[in-house]
């Protein structure tokens, strides 16, 4: 019986974990054929990996607050792109554009977000005019 050499062994258990790692990353739960457009208060913001959360409350047709979780791409994806620890703060009005989730519950894939100041933070380069 033949026997592999221990490099051989470690490239196949490293490349059993890469393929479980890039799994997780699915949009699948995210309908990306839709955008919706909401506005309303940040609660929290989370610059992190390996997602960012922004967390806002929006209110309902009859007045009720809705906590909204809405998915973001990872801390350095996101520092490329202009977003900072210090952009969005608890208690900002905010207007953002999502991919909203297929099952219709309170979140969705940031799309962007519009700031009090007028200043649009994406995950992509902005668009050129």
């Amino acid at each position: 019986m033949k026997r592999f050499p221990p490099i051989t062994w470690l490239t196949l258990l490293s490349l059993s974990f890469a393929t479980t790692a890039g799994a997780h990353h699915s949009f699948a739960m995210f309908d990306r054929s839709q955008s919706q457009t909401i506005a309303g208060t940040v609660k929290e913001f989370e610059l992190i990996n390996p997602h960012g959360w922004l967390r806002i409350m929006v209110p309902d047709a009859n007045g009720n607050q809705n906590e909204w979780s809405l998915e973001l791409g990872g801390a350095g994806q996101l520092e490329r792109f202009g977003w900072t620890q210090t952009a969005v703060h608890p208690g900002d009005k905010v207007v953002v554009q999502i991919h909203p989730l297929r099952d219709g519950s309170y979140g969705g894939q940031l799309i962007s977000v519009t700031l009090p100041n007028g200043k649009v933070l994406g995950q992509r380069p902005a668009a050129r005019s």
